[in-house]
Formats: C-alpha cells, structure tokens, sequence
C-alpha cells in the first residue's frame, strides 16, 4: 500500500491511481460520495467541499471517489491547487480542460470568451455522461481558475454534473475570493476528521507484520488523533527505531517518537503565515503548560501579533482550541523538536526555564527544561534542580531524582555545593540501592577538600531526615564525616556528634539507646563556639526532660536556648516533641519557642510547608490548656494537608499530628472520627518501634479506654511504656502513659497494680517537679487508693497543683473525681463546689463525656423529699434551681442536664413562682427554709 498524498507537502498535478491507494477506516465517507453520485447520475446537480485539516486525508478520499465515479460511468476532470502556483492564471482549468478533452480550446485568462469557452467544454461532457470535477486544495487555487468555476456552477445546475472541492481547515485563501463565495449556499458539506480508533488499528494491522496490540493502537491514536499522513509518518518512525520490532512496543515509546520530516515541511507549510513558524517552535519547546504570554516572549513575536498567530494555527487544528496553549497532535510537537539542531533546541529549553522560574512555575516544570538545556550553563537552576529532586525522590521517582541531580552535577559549583549534590545523590541512590548509596558516599567524602565543609553538609543532611532509613544514612554519614575530624577540631567534632545523638534519640529502639549513652558526654563539653553553646543548652534542657529529673533546670536552659539566633534543631520532630511537652506549663516560653521555629524559610523535612510545624506548636499548646476546639481546628487542617502529601504513615511530623488530633477527638467525645482517622492513617494494628509511635500508642491507648476496650487500652500503654523506658527516655514529662494505665487496670478491677503503677508515677513526678505531672500523678494515687480520707487528700492536693497548671481539662477531671468521691463517701454538700467547677471548667473546655459525667454526679447530689419535691417543685425545677443556687450559669445547668438554655429559663421562672422569691439571688436562702425542716 502506498502512502497518501500529503496534504503537508505542495501537490504535484499528477493523480495517484486509484488502484494503489486504500480509503482503511473511511468506509462511511465512501458511503456518502456513493449516494452523492448516484442522485448526480440521474440528472441532479450538486457541489460538495470537503474540509479537513492538514494531512487528514482528503487527497486520498479523492482519489477513491474519482475511481468509484469512473466504475459508475462518469466523465471525471481532476485538478490541484498548489501554493508554488497561485500567481499561474488558469493553471488548475488546464488540468481540468485536459481531463475534458479539451487541449485545444483557448482558456487565456481574463476574456470572457475564455469563461465561455471552458462552460461549453463542461456542458459538453456533461451531455454525453454525468460528469464529476474535482478541485482539491481549492484554497490555494489561482484567482482565474477560481472564477471559472464559480462561471460554470451557476450554468449547469440542470446538468449531471458533481463539483467536488478539498479545502484546508483553517488556512486563508490564497486570493480575494473564499470558499463560501465560491460555492454559494447550496453546497453540502464534509467535515473530515482522523480515523477512528478502528480505523487507526486497521491501518496499522495492514502496515505492520507482527499482531498489533489494544496499547500500541490506543497511543499511536493519542498522539496523531487518527491523522493518516502522521500516522504513516510514525510508521516509518517505528520502522526506522525498532525494525521489525514494532509489534512490541510500547506506549511510552510511542509518546517518544518523532517523524523525521514534518518539523521541516511544517515550517515551510507556515512561512507565509507572519510569526507562526516562530510560535510553533515556542510552544513546542514550553511544552504543553505554555501560556500566551510566555509564547509571545519565547517566539520573540509582539503580543498582538501572537495572538493572531495562535489564532491561524488554532484554525489549522495545529494547536487545540483550549486554554492552555498546545498541539493538537503530540506526534507533531515531537517533530517539531527533532526538527532543531541539538544545541539550539538546549539553548531554547534554558530560556524557556527562566521565562517558567520568572513566572513563578513549580521546580518539577522549570527541572524538565533544565535536563533538556545540557551545555547550557545555568547557575541559577541549581536549586531549582536539588528541589525538584527532593520532591522526586519523596514522590518514588528515583530515575529522575538521580537525572536531576547529574544535572546539577554538570554546573560549575563550588566545592561546598559540589558536596552538597553529590551526597544528596548518596541519598537518592541509598534509597534505590543501599550498597551503590554508600559506595558513592564513601567516594563523595573521599573526594572532599574541606572537612569543615563536609560537616555542615553532613548536619543539613541529618536536620533533613525524614524516615528512618533517610536518619539511618544521615548517621552514617555523620559517624564518617567525624573519623576524619582531627583533635584540633573540636566545636565540629561536638556538634556532628549532638546533631547526630538528636538524630538517632529519635529513631528507633536500637538507635535511641544508643544515643541516650552520649548524653552525660554531650552535656559535659562545652563548646566555645556561641552558636554551639546555644546547641548545648538545648541539649541540656532535652537531658533533663528525658531523665526526668528537674523541671526548673529543663526550663532553664531552654531559656538559654531560645534567647539566641534560630536553630534549626527546634523543628526536628524528636526535639519538637519534647520541647512542646514541658514548655507548655511555661507559656512565656511556649511564644519563644513559636517565635524560634517561625521562619520563612523552606522546612528542611520535605513535607513540611512554611508555617506547619508553628501550627502543630499552637495545637498542641491548645490541647495542654484544654481549647479543645481550637485545638482540632489546628490540627486537622495540618492532618489535611499531610494527607494531601501521603505523609502520613512515614512523616514523624505527620504521626504526631495524628497523634495529638486523636487525643483531641477523644476528649470531645468524637470516638468515631477518632477511630477512623487512626484506621484511615494506618495505625490500628502493628506499629514500628520508632519514637513518634509512642504518641500514637499513648492516643489509641486513650481511646479504647474511652470506648470500654480496657484490656486493648492497657495493651497499647503498656507497650507505649516498655518502649519507653527500652530507649532510656521514661519521664512525666514526655507521655504521661502511667496515669492512663492507672484507669485502665482500675477498669479491670486490677487495683493494686493501678495503685503501684500511680506510687511509681508518683515518685517520678516528684522527682520532675511540674505542678502538672504532680497534679496528674496524685490524681493517680487518689483514684486507686483504698483508704477513702487518703483517697480524698490526694485528689484534693491533685486540685490544688493543677490549678497551678495551664491544664484546664485535667483541672475539671480532678475536681469530677474528688466531687464524686465525697458524694459516694456521704458528703454531698461538700461536693457540689467541685462538681460545680468540673461542669464550668469542662463545659469551657467542651468535652463533653466530662460534661455528662460532671452532670450526672451534680444530679446526684441533689436533695429529695419523699414525695419527690421541694416546697411544690417538680423534680426538675429543683435540680435547675439548686445548680442555680450553687452559682451554675444558665449555660451550664443546660449542658449539664442537656437542656436548652430556655428550657432552664421556664423551670426557673417556675420555681421563683413557687417559692416566692423574684431572682437568683434568693434562691439559696429560699431553698435552705424548705429543706431545713427535713432534716430536722
């Protein structure tokens, strides 16, 4: 089979016999030429113009009609427009004179005897059999060709004769007159669009030996939308890379072609056309996100200018009729680039890179023109490069994370960024290959000048660690890095050493232990540097807290550590974690501490976003002081965007996030969500032994403990527990998972284990020292002691540390517990004060379990008559008018008793009815008369 006549190339007048070309997939246009000629053969005359775009087929679908109409009987003249000859008057008539018999006949342009001449030629032929004249490439027809046949249509439309006329989509006449004038209002017109996708499998099954799979179809259909000429210009592409192969390639491959001759014929094709040869270029080197403006700039074409450029070519069906600016046909932009010389087309993709960065684009569109601008120096790139590999690498692309960074590697960088690409290429490699990561580790260090250097990039690559395996190389290079400290240098030697002890502190069992060994030896060195004894102060202060063994020495140099310059350690998770811990009690410092870790810098966790880890700051701060809403709002627009990232189940960050919006939900009352958003992060079942699962265990600990799964909650504490004091760090201060074992084991009826866990917890509380974790501790101890004046003396000096807390929530579970336990030991009077201040505390709060259970110990306590009321109240006016006595607002009685608050209204407009009284401020006077003589 021969290939179609290429509406891309200038025709030559010479008809391809019918007989070698093959109309695959154009079996219901065929169809249509049929019924147009046979209405033709019985004395109707018609004019039909076919319009399609560049290389669709027209050309061909003529050829099949001319045959078929000769098969029929018809007379047939065939003429082609070409652009090489639009100035050559008459020329397309001579071909169809010849066609006609008609040699001889004088057809000079610009006499009318000519006109008539050529009428009388068509007449002829027309009497003696239907006649078919076909035009293609109507639109670049010379003007006196044009005239003649408009002269002849509106002479023979009592004659057999089919006028057939191929136009271009979209491409402007050659002369004055368009093609509407030409034809009038009668003609019928066919719109050709590209094969279907049968028909580009039929095309292909006819080309190609081997079976032509459903994928191999689908793609070449993608990027030639069913064009014949570019579909037989892929052909050859294949045939050119892969032989007799074809059978078997690709999709991808297919999106990688290119045809080896379009690109020129295309440019050649647009030349008249002013600026659009230029924007074709342009946009194919933007690629597919290209914007008007950024086209205009690449192609060098005025605005304006560009504008009626995109304008012609949208017409053309070369771009798509869309908002964003790009070819119609991907098979054709791929021409267009292999159309460029190699070092023009580099020098193109590094402009189109600055015109992408100057509009502030994403790295991952600036990167992809900076791997295509090799040769091309572009120093500027480099950090878009190393981004767009970090995002890579986090994304699973490691192909290209690695492409990327040899691409960096190809700048002329100074040693320190040298380093710094290359062992973040040690860290891509790792991460795909453990053993080639460390091979070329050991060669990026062995090849470093500057030591000194060597460290700084080896704590940005520490700070940087996300994952465990990403922590576990850092390390690695850490530990190298410091073997070829020398003695001299010692402020780098400690600071490699407390960079990488926060590294692994945080990391997994193994890991965390090992850590907790350097600590005495961190904490006894002091650097000189200023910066570094800033370090060391924070290294100090996470001793303590870790060891447990003084709030006020933790406080203290945390002070010390927040008064100077920003550090990045204070966003690593590990030190986060602990700082948010026991800074919250300290709300001074908790605003340094914020202040410290705002920046507007970018986070060096890759999953971080300018502004996160202050928001998980502020959330937790909240949920310490019982803002439970606030809390959650913080929380769970943080939990939203680590989702957005899939983050959730690597990102200590994230986990703790997690972590903290659990513990939030459950102190709502909102389990459900709860339970969800731990299934939904992974994290209901087996969790690994890192640090950041604590929190989580300690948050599903707490849940199933507020669900009634006692035995599941003391699990999960249990094990939050053992983990902790595996990895050397059991403190108050980190997760209070001892007062929840005390619950839990109370639950379960164990309340000698509850009562030696609270003594332990006790102890270290004390040892710790924070009024918080003290008030926690005794809260413990009053729960599960067995002497109920001891129980009763424990809660109430559990009351008294809290209040000296930011812990409004745990404030109102004390007073909850010591109200109950005098109502169950026979003193109700001396429990409504507390109850009261549980339901206030709790209802500011809004937690409401605490709420409800508040509430119902506050009804229990209310005083009842024999006959149910007091002084003719009913039973619910007197539990509303004595929570009013008490000094309960309106609000409160009605979350307590879960009423509205007009409700409460009415019942205490009642009872100041019934006991003659006109306000609240009578109340408890009236209701101490009426009870006085039941007790008497």
């Amino acid at each position: 089979m021969t290939s179609p006549v290429p509406a891309w190339v200038v025709h030559r007048p010479v008809l391809v016999p019918a007989a070698q070309t093959a109309c695959l997939g154009r079996e219901a246009e065929l169809r249509t030429m049929r019924s147009m000629l046979a209405k033709v053969a019985v004395g109707r005359s018609a004019i039909v113009t076919m319009t399609g775009e560049l290389g669709v087929g027209k050309s061909v679908l003529f050829d099949a009609t001319a045959e078929l109409a000769r098969s029929m009987g018809f007379a047939v003249a065939v003429g082609h427009g070409a652009r090489l000859e639009t100035h050559l008057d008459g020329g397309v008539i001579r071909q169809l004179a010849d066609d006609l018999d008609g040699a001889d006949v004088d057809l000079r342009p610009d006499r009318v005897s000519s006109l008539e001449s050529f009428y009388r030629l068509v007449r002829q032929a027309a009497e003696k059999r239907p006649l078919l004249i076909i035009v293609d490439d109507i639109h670049v027809t010379d003007i006196w060709s044009m005239r003649s046949m408009a002269y002849i249509r509106r002479r023979t439309t009592d004659q057999p004769v089919l006028i057939m006329l191929g136009s271009t989509t979209g491409h402007p006449p050659a002369g004055e007159v368009s093609l509407q004038e030409l034809t009038g209002c009668s003609a019928e017109t066919v719109v050709l669009e590209g094969l279907d996708l049968r028909g580009v499998t039929e095309l292909l099954k006819a080309n190609i030996a081997a079976p032509v799979h459903a994928d191999l179809a689908a793609a070449c259909f993608d990027v030639t939308k069913g064009n014949p000429y570019l579909l037989h210009s892929m052909l050859g592409a294949l045939r050119a890379r892969f032989g007799g192969e074809i059978g078997a390639v690709t999709p991808t491959e297919v999106h990688e072609l290119a045809g080896t001759d379009i690109g020129e014929q295309l440019r050649v094709r647009l030349r008249p056309l002013p600026g659009c040869a230029e924007i074709v270029r342009a946009v194919a080197v933007l690629g597919d996100e290209a914007t008007v403006d950024m086209v205009a700039a690449m192609s060098g074409v005025d605005h304006t200018q560009a504008l009626r450029g995109m304008d012609a070519l949208v017409r053309l069906r070369i771009l798509r009729n869309s908002h964003t600016v790009s070819f119609r046909h991907p098979f054709v932009r791929n021409a267009v680039l292999h159309d460029l010389p190699v070092a023009t087309r580099a020098a193109d993709h590094a402009r189109a890179a600055r015109l992408l960065a100057d509009a502030d684009a994403p790295d991952v569109q600036i990167a992809a023109h900076l791997l295509q601008a090799r040769g091309i120096h572009v120093a500027w790139g480099l950090d878009v490069l190393r981004r767009a590999a970090r995002a890579a690498a986090h994304n699973g692309d490691l192909d290209l994370a690695v492409a990327l960074l040899e691409r960096a590697l190809d700048e002329p960088l100074t040693p320190d960024d040298r380093l710094a690409v290359q062992l973040e290429l040690v860290h891509v490699e790792f991460l795909g290959d453990s053993a080639k990561g460390m091979a070329r580790l050991r060669e990026a260090l062995a090849h470093a000048d500057d030591v000194r250097s060597a460290v700084g990039q080896a704590v940005t690559m520490l700070l940087r660690a996300c994952t465990a395996h990403e922590a576990r190389l850092a390390l690695s290079i850490g530990l190298q890095v410091q073997s070829r400290l020398s003695s001299q240098e010692k402020d780098e030697h400690w600071e490699l050493r407390a960079i990488c002890y926060l590294a692994a502190a945080g990391n997994d069992l193994g890991l965390a232990l090992r850590a907790s060994l350097f600590t005495e030896e961190l904490e006894a060195e002091v650097p000189d540097d200023p910066r570094l004894r800033q370090l060391h102060s924070v290294i100090m202060s996470l001793g303590h807290a870790l060891r447990g063994d003084s709030a006020l020495e933790a406080v203290r140099y945390a002070d010390e550590a927040l008064a100077g310059d920003r550090m990045d350690v204070f966003v690593q998770p590990f030190v986060f974690t602990l700082s948010t811990c026991f800074l919250v009690d300290a709300p001074e410092l908790s605003d340094k501490f914020r202040r410290m870790i705002g920046s507007t810098s970018e986070p060096h966790d890759f999953h971080l976003r300018k502004g996160t880890v202050v928001s998980l700051a502020h959330g937790m701060d909240f949920l310490a002081a019982g803002e439970l809403i606030r809390a959650k709002t913080l929380l769970k627009w943080q939990m939203r965007l680590f989702d957005e990232l899939g983050a959730v189940q690597d990102c200590p960050m994230a986990i703790l996030c997690a972590a903290r919006l659990t513990e939030v939900l459950v102190d709502l009352g909102r389990v459900d969500e709860a339970r969800d958003l731990l299934v939904r992060s992974g994290f209901a079942g087996e969790l690994p032994e890192l640090f950041q699962h604590n929190l989580v265990l300690y948050s599903r600990g707490k849940l199933k403990l507020a669900t009634g799964d006692d035995d599941g909650a003391l699990a999960d504490l249990l094990e939050c527990g053992r983990r902790l004091e595996a990895s050397a760090v059991d403190s108050p201060a980190v997760i209070p998972w001892r007062a929840l074992a005390v619950r839990a084991y109370l639950a379960l009826g164990q309340r000698e284990s509850a009562a030696t866990l609270a003594k332990e917890d006790h102890e270290m509380a004390r040892q710790w020292g924070s009024p918080r974790s003290l008030g926690t501790a005794l809260l413990s101890i009053g729960l599960s002691a067995d002497d109920e004046e001891a129980a009763t003396r424990a809660l109430l000096k559990a009351t008294e540390y809290l209040a000296e807390s930011t812990g409004r929530l745990q404030l109102a579970e004390a007073f909850f517990e010591l109200g109950a336990q005098l109502r169950r030991r026979g003193q109700p009077e001396r429990a409504i004060p507390y109850l009261r201040r549980a339901v206030e505390l709790s209802a500011k709060c809004e937690s409401q379990p605490l709420i409800r259970l508040a509430g119902d110990e506050l009804r229990a306590c209310e005083p009842v008559t024999a006959e149910g009321t007091v002084h003719g109240l009913t039973k619910q006016e007197t539990r509303v008018a004595g929570m009013a006595a008490q000094g309960l607002t309106n609000r409160q009685i009605a979350e307590a008793l879960f009423l509205t608050r007009r409700t409460v209204e009415l019942h205490l407009s009642g009872a100041y009815r019934k006991l003659g009284i006109t306000g609240r401020t009578d109340l408890a006077e009236a209701l101490s008369q009426h009870r006085a003589p039941q007790s008497g």
